[in-house]
C-alpha cells in the first residue's frame, strides 16, 4: 500500500528533506511514514529513549514515500520517477 524508498545522503549528498521539498514543490505527494514508535509520546512515557531502536530510527530518517494508488497512470509515474531523479541529482 506503500512504495517507500530510502534516500541516502551520504551517497547521494541530498537530504531526504530536500527531495521531500523538491517533489512538493512539483506537486507530488510524498510523504514519511513508519515513525518509529518509540518515539511517540506515549512510548516516550514509558521510558523508551532515541537510540533504543538504532535500525527503526535509521530506517525513518531516510524514508521517504512516493505516491501508489490504482489510478496512477504510466504517465504519472514517469513524472514521480523524473523528478525524483532530478531531486537526487540536485
Amino acid at each position: 500500500h506503500l512504495y517507500a524508498v530510502e534516500v541516502d545522503e551520504a551517497r547521494t549528498g541530498v537530504s531526504r528533506q530536500s527531495v521531500f521539498n523538491a517533489m512538493r514543490a512539483a506537486q507530488i505527494g510524498v510523504n514519511v511514514h513508519y515513525i518509529p514508535i518509540h518515539t511517540q509520546p506515549f512510548y516516550a512515557r514509558l521510558g523508551f529513549l532515541k537510540g533504543d531502536f538504532p535500525a527503526a530510527e535509521h530506517y525513518y530518517s531516510r524514508a521517504l514515500s512516493l505516491p501508489l494508488f490504482p489510478a496512477l497512470t504510466d504517465l504519472q509515474q514517469q513524472r514521480v520517477v523524473t523528478v525524483l531523479r532530478a531531486a537526487l541529482s540536485a
